[in-house]
């Protein structure tokens, strides 16, 4: 099936929409009192999360996808510079 512009958008009763949520894949490292955050590329990025700090009593590896949610601005946009704010 081929890519085709629609007269309007698709809404009906019988399906069910989510909305797409664009993140990061990181993987959160903590070993003692230190937590680091690194790309599945192996970039070094704790700094632009700096709410990730979680205190786990153990030292710990996890893998997941971190987004940043924006409020919607009464036209439906996103406010400017929210990308920056999250890099």
């Amino acid at each position: 099936m081929l890519l085709q512009t629609a007269p309007g958008s698709f809404s009906h009763s019988s399906y069910i929409f989510e909305p797409k949520i664009d993140g990061h894949r990181l993987i959160y490292s903590q070993q003692g009192n230190t937590a680091r955050l690194y790309t599945r590329h192996d970039n070094y990025c704790t700094r632009q999360y700096p709410e990730l700090q979680l205190p786990f009593a153990d030292d710990v590896i996890l893998g997941g996808e971190v987004a940043y949610v924006a409020k919607l601005d009464p036209s439906g946009t996103r406010p400017a510079g929210y990308i920056t704010h999250c890099l």
